[in-house]
């Protein structure tokens, strides 16, 4: 019985290469690597940085608030494109870019790179971290006086309709037994 030939056997043929030498480029250059199995890299991750520039997170007393710097990653493009009026909007709130400069060398990109720091379409910013309290406490009471007016609706009813009855907003939570059979 004829046999076809194998496409593998064709393979070999085509695969067998001969070279001289192995290009310097190319070469075993004594490199190991950094990270082993399946180590997650997440270059977004700046929790060290906040530990060291504020321990505290903006909790602590006014003097060590007055110490702390707060960090976080803002969006710098969109698909490519810059969005100047996001941009201006955070240098309003008072976050300025951090620099390569700012971190150890290799931080965030090859040593020597110079600006800003920027890993894909963000950029890590930076503010004194008593305008980050005022800006919490600021969203605090706009959040508190929205769900006030929530509140108030809820017990006005509209023209025409019977009166509502006052609702019962819990604030707080508390055990309750409940009684085996």
């Amino acid at each position: 019985m004829l046999r076809v030939p194998s496409p593998e056997d064709a393979r070999e043929e085509q695969r067998a290469e001969t070279r001289a030498s192995v290009p310097l480029g190319l070469q075993d250059d004594g490199r190991r690597r950094q990270r082993v199995g399946n180590d997650a890299i997440n270059p977004y991750n700046i929790d060290d940085i906040k530990r060291a520039y504020a321990p505290s997170n903006g909790k602590g007393s006014p003097d060590q608030i007055l110490r702390e710097i707060d960090f976080e990653w803002k969006a710098y493009d969109t698909y490519g494109k810059l969005n100047y009026t996001t941009l201006q909007a955070h240098e309003v709130q008072g976050w300025r870019p951090c620099q390569h400069s700012d971190f150890r060398p290799g931080r965030f990109a090859p040593p020597g790179t110079e600006g800003a720091v920027h890993v894909n379409d963000m950029i890590l910013m930076h503010r004194p971290m008593r305008l980050t309290v005022e800006a919490r406490q600021e969203d605090y009471v706009n959040a508190t006086r929205s769900m006030e007016v929530n509140r108030k609706k809820m017990a006005v009813a509209p023209e025409g309709q019977a009166p509502r009855t006052e609702p019962d907003l819990q604030t707080e939570r508390f055990t309750i037994e409940i009684p085996d059979k």
